[in-house]
């Protein structure tokens, strides 16, 4: 029978392994750096914890239910976070957590959007203030930047703002979370697609178009705040408190553009107030969005009667791993192949092999009986740097033989002078 993946998920070769697991591994460096500390949940939640009201329709129609149809996959790691802030109330408030694990969506699969991907969180619950929500905006900027990521704008809004838009142009309450979720597709289809779901929920045309215009008007930031307050009612406070978070953000002296687009809709239905989303650039082309967050006050109180409110930044790790993948990268972790000519010499080999492993050095050793230049072509194919050559005039001078696999340099050295020459 042929094998196959299913559908929406990948494999990751030895190279891309390693380059996702370093790419994990400079985000969560950053986080660290910010104060944020770890949490681990499990993969699947109670669906009546996933069904909750956090989640609109169409992102519970994406929910893996398990054959028991009680638990399922979690779908984000938002909720998660909110279902154990809810179960532990003796945590210290602020509680500013990174989670860096997997998430599963019934979705259809298509370029950059998987059914299982990694997604990398941080949140800080129990704040109000709008640095709270500046810091995990900056710690998600500087980690993608810190991966060589510089060419990207943020895009900020408020679920506020929306909601007066689609006041002023009288959308019905009752239809506003499904217009909010069209024209949250704004940036992934054409204008006429997004009219036309506007239109299948009873919006005029006109209507549409006259929405759509004020909301993509270009302006600078701060005229079109003004324009929103000035046009629009009850947005006055989160007007000053977006110009607050605005003003605290270019304290971190980001590289990245910060624009207000009032058509930014992030479609899950427990966001509350500020929302972002990051898009990069290649070769001049808009990529799919790399980093999102925002606001949720009412998530945690869904789950208990306490209001909690909360913030939070969420990087797509494999859409970053994408966009970096540009290039041959290594097979393997070690820098070093210890090789070894006759059985004879395979003890003397394995020694040499643990003293570099006990000085903090990677070292691959030869598992299999080959000759010399056979473990050499290995040893090449996996782009390690040196090969510690080992045989009976190397055992009985208690020396090595190094070769730099780059230039095919090679010099007798003992152990100090072995170590000595990796490291430097």
């Amino acid at each position: 029978m042929a094998m196959e993946l299913v559908r929406g998920t990948r494999d990751f070769s030895p190279s891309e392994a390693i380059s996702l697991k370093e790419t994990i591994s400079v985000i969560e460096e950053i986080f660290k750096r910010f104060g944020f500390y770890p949490l681990m949940t499990p993969s699947m939640e109670a669906m009546d914890t996933l069904n909750s009201k956090a989640y609109g329709q169409q992102s519970r129609n994406e929910i893996y239910a398990l054959a028991d149809g009680k638990t399922g996959m979690r779908y984000d790691l938002s909720v998660p976070l909110a279902r154990y802030v809810s179960m532990n109330k003796d945590i210290t408030m602020p509680f500013k957590r990174y989670q860096i694990e997997k998430v599963w969506r019934r979705d259809e699969p298509q370029k950059m959007r998987a059914r299982e991907f990694i997604q990398a969180d941080i949140d800080i619950v129990g704040s109000t203030d709008p640095i709270s929500d500046a810091e995990t905006m900056a710690a998600a900027a500087l980690a993608i930047e810190a991966l060589g990521i510089d060419d990207y704008v943020i895009l900020l809004n408020s679920r506020i703002f929306i909601n007066a838009i689609l006041d002023k142009y009288k959308v019905p309450r009752d239809k506003q979370m499904a217009a909010i979720v069209a024209i949250d597709k704004l940036a992934k289809t054409t204008r006429k697609e997004v009219i036309d779901q506007l239109s299948a929920i009873g919006i005029d045309q006109r209507i549409s178009e006259s929405m759509l215009n004020f909301m993509k008007d270009e302006m600078d930031n701060e005229q079109k705040l003004q324009r929103l307050a000035t046009e629009t009612d009850g947005v006055k406070a989160e007007v000053g408190r977006m110009l607050e978070l605005l003003k605290t953000v270019g304290s971190y002296g980001l590289r990245g553009e910060i624009t207000i687009d009032f058509s930014l809709a992030r479609g899950l239905n427990y966001y509350t107030g500020a929302i972002w989303e990051f898009v990069a650039f290649r070769d001049g082309r808009q990529m799919p969005t790399i980093v999102a967050g925002g606001r949720y006050d009412g998530l945690i109180g869904l789950y208990t009667k306490a209001a909690i409110p909360a913030v939070g930044t969420s990087i797509g790790v494999n859409r970053i791993f994408e966009l970096l993948q540009n290039g041959k990268s290594a097979q393997t972790y070690a820098k070093i192949f210890v090789a070894y000519i006759g059985k004879d010499n395979a003890g003397y080999a394995i020694g040499i092999a643990n003293m570099l492993r006990g000085r903090g050095l990677y070292a691959d050793l030869n598992a299999k009986e080959r000759n010399i230049s056979k473990q050499l072509e290995y040893a090449n194919s996996l782009r390690i740097r040196y090969a510690v050559i080992v045989g009976n005039a190397e055992r009985e001078q208690n020396k090595v033989k190094l070769r730099d696999m780059i230039n095919g340099s090679e010099q007798m050295l003992n152990i100090d002078e072995l170590i000595q020459t990796i490291k430097g």
